[in-house]
């Protein structure tokens, strides 16, 4: 049996606060927004077709599409030399912890005998 002085949690209180999940989707319109937006105004603004030459090719592109594609090529770039870097940190890392480790147990670390 129920208590009759406590609220069913089930039902809607009235003044209560909405939760967090049901205002997240106004951040994701916002940060929607915020990104096509600017592409859109990229597009409509650079409608003209350009000449591209790029490693022997000759191609007409409309400029938006070079912009796009130039744009997404240095996001992919960025991500594999971060990706790089991170691994060759970590890589150095564990180098300089294993030479540690042998310098503790008295293993000369120079060109073996």
């Amino acid at each position: 049996m129920t208590d009759p002085t406590r609220p069913d949690p089930a039902e809607p209180t009235v003044g209560a606060a909405r939760s967090t999940s049901d205002r997240r989707w106004v951040g994701l319109a916002i940060l929607s927004a915020a990104v096509l937006v600017p592409i859109g105004i990229l597009i409509f603004s650079n409608l003209k077709a350009t000449e591209v030459s790029w490693a022997g090719f000759r191609f007409d592109q409309p400029l938006w599409m070079i912009l796009i594609v130039t744009f997404l090529s240095g996001m992919v770039g960025g991500k594999v030399a971060g990706w790089g870097w991170r691994r060759w940190r970590k890589r150095r890392k564990k180098l300089k912890q294993e030479l540690e480790v042998l310098r503790k147990h008295g293993v000369d670390s120079g060109s073996a005998d």
